[in-house]
């Protein structure tokens, strides 16, 4: 399933996700995003995430990052540095 899911998130951003294994035993599925998109691809993007069971956003300084859970305990704040 999120492999799945991260296969359609390359598609949409062509940007490689990352799939981990989470310490509550969820799948973390997280993508990089680079630039502004259109609204089709913004909610091809947001059906995708909300195909997970917790999905959001995270910004540093310098990168913006989608992300999805599936399964397991959400992911404690730590495990996104």
């Amino acid at each position: 399933m999120a492999r799945g899911h991260a296969r359609e998130l390359y598609a949409l951003t062509g940007q490689r996700p990352s799939v981990t294994w989470t310490s509550g035993g969820a799948v973390k599925v997280s993508v990089r995003v680079r630039g502004r998109h259109d609204e089709a691809l913004t909610r091809a993007m947001l059906d995708v995430l909300g195909r997970g069971d917790r999905f959001g956003h995270r910004k540093t300084e310098r990168r913006a990052y989608l992300w999805l859970e599936v399964g397991g305990a959400p992911a404690a704040s730590e495990e996104w540095r």
